[in-house]
């Protein structure tokens, strides 16, 4: 009798995605109303896949704010799954995120949902679990992994798991290295002089952004060398939707008559403010 209570609690706790997936009613408890996001950041929103959940054909990558997505419906057929959708971005405020879906422009003044069609092939034992483990990370946590550097620090204090590390792992087990100047960083005030912007790049507006009517402002922080040029960028307080890559893409280009101290250049950290108007 206690092996029997047993394995039915066993039953009840076990995710549905730990189950073999192989009718509608599979698929659709594990994906149907659950924050999906795109395992590998595709752009597309017709996408197809073999079997083994491998893209077929190519797409470009997205931010991670902008590679959500919402399945409504699950159709299965002899050949294959199709879902059926919308794409999700993420929106930033005061640094906590909100999953939005995203709207594309119709016609001037006019929007429609940004729908999305995801094809899959029918794998020979018409199991699609391993298929869809490739395709959709259940949370931003799958992504961390693969964000790029300036997203990391974020990462690790508002979007992860307490003690996660976002930055990959070394072959050692620990954080690969990452090139240092501390040693030569200076504080600005004193006898240190900030440096002075010379030129200034304007961000570029994403599409997405503008369909959505969504503005805000992105600071990066920064390190400006003792030639003037900014490197090792770092997002602190984002606004998503894409925004803040193009906001780390414009500082890139920024140039700078250094910072000095003792009539000598040297090196500081900078923050700077992005904003991003729809006028």
């Amino acid at each position: 009798m206690r092996l029997h209570v047993l394995a039915l609690l066993v039953f009840l706790v076990v995710p549905p995605f730990l189950v073999a997936q192989k009718t509608e009613a599979d698929v659709r408890a594990r994906l149907v109303n659950q924050p999906l996001y795109l395992r590998w950041l595709w752009s597309g929103d017709e996408l197809a896949f073999d079997h083994t959940g491998k893209l077929e054909g190519t797409s470009a990558e997205v931010s991670f704010t902008l590679a959500g997505v919402d399945i409504q419906t699950v159709k299965l057929t002899k050949k294959e799954l199709v879902l059926e959708g919308q794409r999700v971005g993420l929106e930033f405020n005061h640094d906590v995120p909100t999953r939005v879906g995203l709207v594309v422009r119709e016609k001037p003044g006019s929007t429609k949902p940004e729908k999305m069609t995801i094809r899959i092939e029918r794998p020979a034992d018409g199991d699609f679990t391993a298929a869809l483990d490739l395709i959709f990370a259940d949370s931003i946590a799958e992504l961390a992994p693969g964000f790029p550097p300036y997203w990391r620090r974020f990462a690790e204090q508002h979007l992860l798991p307490a003690g996660t590390v976002a930055a990959p792992v070394s072959a050692a087990g620990g954080s690969p290295a990452q090139p240092s100047e501390t040693a030569k960083m200076r504080r600005i005030g004193g006898g240190v002089t900030p440096p002075r912007l010379l030129t200034k790049a304007d961000p570029q507006f994403s599409s997405v952004a503008a369909a959505q009517k969504y503005s805000g402002v992105v600071q990066v922080n920064f390190v400006v060398d003792a030639e003037g040029k900014p490197s090792r960028f770092r997002i602190l307080h984002p606004v998503g939707l894409g925004l803040d890559e193009q906001a780390v893409a414009a500082v890139s280009q920024y140039t700078f008559q250094p910072a000095t101290e003792s009539g000598l250049p040297v090196t500081v950290e900078l923050n700077v403010e992005v904003n991003f108007q729809i006028f």
